[in-house]
């Protein structure tokens, strides 16, 4: 998801914190983000969404515009696993090879994923290998993105290590458990009871004029635009519909403590875990879950608090938008959060 690394993850460090307290008008002027959305949440309660523009020379966006989430794709998959888990249909400790005794077509890039594009197998002695859950808190050992045969560098269960290609071995089990394309599965389970009319896993070429294009740096790939479902990256929506998926999420307490029953350290210096689709990062006033999207172009990040049922989603289309969701954090869930100061997210 950027330019410093591989292709579609950032893993530039930076300390975000140094922007608390800034307005947030003032912010995007200063970082020139040219269209931002965010919406929060009170009390579980999705709240009106607002719109905002840094750059002079062009209007605000319509609250409604949609925008590219990145990874804040990963909890929406992984909700629609713990669904699927909850109805008895998957098992966290089961072995992949269980859901793809075939083994599992392993493409070589992230936007290139019809037959006969480059791919390897991954057959089911090593799925049998990779329990389920492993995939949803990234321990699975797999890398985030290869371009080579697909194998772990570490033995699953390991320790943390972000994993996009373990989203994309989720998404290959939930159509294979759904028995549909991986976009009517995640409509069924998770967009339309969420309540999420504005959200898709490809282009949405029908509402094509308020689908905002991302502003990429000088030396950051340029913008990608996902014509096939991609669970690590691909969701487009609207921070209203982002929203409502986070209400939806924290008003099912079986999900909830579902998706937090089996943390594991990601950086045991800032205390940040990470669950079955969210990070987790515990302070004095208790748990919040999170997740921050970079892709060329896009910046997005939610953060919820299960106990108090506060949050916000905030999406922008510049890859320097990170930062606006430091100030919205202080306002809505007052006080520090370590999770500005992780290596992956500045």
């Amino acid at each position: 998801m950027i330019a410093c690394a591989a292709p579609l993850l950032a893993a530039c460090a930076s300390d975000l914190t140094r922007h608390r307290g800034t307005p947030l008008a003032e912010l995007a002027r200063s970082l020139g983000v040219c269209a931002a959305t965010y919406a929060t949440l009170r009390g579980g309660r999705v709240q009106a969404p607002i719109a905002l523009s840094g750059c002079a020379d062009g209007p605000s966006p319509p609250t409604d515009a949609i925008f590219q989430a990145a990874s804040l794709t990963k909890p929406v998959v992984a909700n629609a696993v713990l669904r699927l888990v909850l109805s008895g249909q998957l098992d966290l400790r089961a072995p992949v090879s269980r859901y793809l005794p075939r083994g599992y077509v392993h493409f070589h890039s992230v936007l290139a994923r019809r037959p006969g594009d480059p791919s390897d197998l991954m057959d089911a002695g090593a799925l049998s290998r990779l329990p389920l859950g492993t995939l949803l808190n990234h321990t699975s050992g797999l890398p985030n993105w290869s371009a080579k045969p697909m194998a772990p560098d570490t033995a699953p269960g390991a320790r943390w290590q972000y994993s996009g290609e373990g989203y994309m071995l989720l998404q290959a089990v939930v159509e294979a458990v759904g028995g549909q394309p991986f976009e009517r599965v995640m409509a069924a389970t998770v967009f339309e009871p969420s309540g999420m009319r504005d959200s898709s896993l490809t282009f949405p070429a029908a509402e094509a004029a308020r689908t905002q294009a991302g502003q990429s740096g000088v030396l950051s790939p340029r913008p990608a635009r996902f014509e096939s479902p991609v669970a690590a990256a691909s969701l487009y929506t609207t921070a209203e519909d982002y929203a409502r998926f986070l209400a939806a999420f924290l008003a099912d307490a079986r999900l909830v403590a579902t998706a937090m029953s089996v943390p594991v350290p990601a950086d045991a210096d800032l205390r940040l875990e990470w669950g079955y689709g969210w990070g987790i990062e515990r302070t004095a006033r208790g748990a919040t879950l999170w997740q921050w999207g970079n892709n060329p172009g896009f910046r997005a990040f939610a953060m919820v608090s299960p106990e108090s049922g506060d949050g916000f989603v905030v999406l922008t289309n510049s890859e320097r938008g990170m930062a606006m969701a430091v100030p919205l954090a202080q306002e809505v869930l007052p006080g520090e959060h370590p999770a500005f100061r992780f290596r992956m997210v500045g």
